[in-house]
């Protein structure tokens, strides 16, 4: 979109609260009586012991670390479910990874009581500080502010508090997006929940969490990893790199001189030429100018020049903040 609107989306959301369809999410059901000790065998995440409406995000990895999918989940009320001895917890993630996250987690599900849902779409984002007061006002389940916790509507809707507001998934998220606009709440577009991740600093599935990143690159460890966990797959990369500090690159910011952005998985290097990182996402963002996430060495300090091709940029730390780029 053109930055004049999307300046204007951005500001609406700092002021107030506005509303984002999150087409680029979805959700997929899990039920049974297992389903948290399953969670709990093939993911990053200490699951088997939470209880309705606790919440996690958590990442499923390769045997040698690698991250291969991430996504978030919520315990939902058993006495809302078909079949009240059953548990169920609703995941969603990026839409583009969902049925390969679905076709992976059904795979091995043969020794437990576990069934896998469908992928469907159902997802929005109220950005800014009124997110809370706009959620009651159309009706709809506020999130709890203690973290690890999340508001559970029923099987189709449930509300997750982020560093930039709320986000409402499942299969009631259209109608809800509909009691929202009827409560005042204005629209947004995608544009600006992307221009809110990259200043927060957000890593997202297929940019920022690919399969050539491990978990403390990423600077998830303590948000989808339990490091007291151990026996799932690629835990032993995990505790090694976490306990003997081998991890050579971080997630950072750059901050880039003139207009021009440069493209995806563009290679950097500092301006001695040395070999510095990789761009993974660059936003022209209407308050901090052309700006990106990549992954950059450890050696290379915020506040250093590097080069992506011709162009100039400036490493910081993350989040993005007016202070840092200045």
């Amino acid at each position: 979109m053109d930055q004049p609107r999307l300046a204007d989306a951005l500001a609406a959301a700092r002021a107030g609260v506005v509303a984002v369809e999150r087409t680029d999410l979805a959700t997929l059901a899990l039920s049974g009586a297992d389903v948290l000790r399953y969670l709990h065998t093939v993911s990053t995440q200490h699951t088997a012991g939470l209880a309705p409406g606790d919440a996690a995000e958590a990442l499923l990895l390769s045997p040698k670390g690698k991250i291969e999918f991430a996504f978030r989940l919520a315990v939902l009320d058993p006495e809302r479910l078909p079949g009240r001895e059953r548990r169920g917890v609703l995941l969603d993630t990026q839409a583009e990874a969902a049925a390969a996250l679905a076709e992976r987690l059904a795979r091995f599900v043969f020794r437990y009581d576990v069934a896998v849902g469908t992928p469907g779409a159902g997802a929005l984002s109220l950005l800014g500080p009124e997110a809370d007061a706009a959620l009651a006002a159309a009706g709809l389940p506020v999130p709890p502010a203690a973290p690890g916790r999340a508001a559970v509507g029923g099987p189709a809707l449930v509300a997750h508090r982020t560093p930039a507001g709320v986000d409402v998934v499942g299969g009631a998220a259209p109608a809800a997006l509909h009691a929202l606009a009827d409560a005042g709440v204005p629209a947004a577009p995608l544009a600006a929940w992307e221009a809110l991740r990259v200043e927060h600093g957000l890593p997202r599935w297929g940019q920022e969490l690919t399969d050539d990143v491990i978990a403390e690159e990423a600077g998830l460890l303590g948000s989808h990893v339990h490091l007291d966990k151990g026996c799932y797959p690629g835990q032993e990369t995990v505790a090694r790199v976490h306990n003997l500090g081998q991890v050579q690159r971080r997630l950072a910011g750059l901050v880039f001189e003139g207009d021009e952005l440069p493209p995806p998985r563009a290679d950097l290097v500092t301006d001695d030429g040395r070999r510095a990182g990789q761009v993974r996402t660059a936003v022209r963002h209407p308050d901090l100018g052309p700006v990106a996430l990549a992954y950059v060495r450890r050696v290379v300090p915020a506040g250093r020049l590097v080069l992506a091709g011709p162009l100039v940029a400036r490493v910081v730390d993350l989040p993005f903040t007016l202070a840092r780029i200045a």
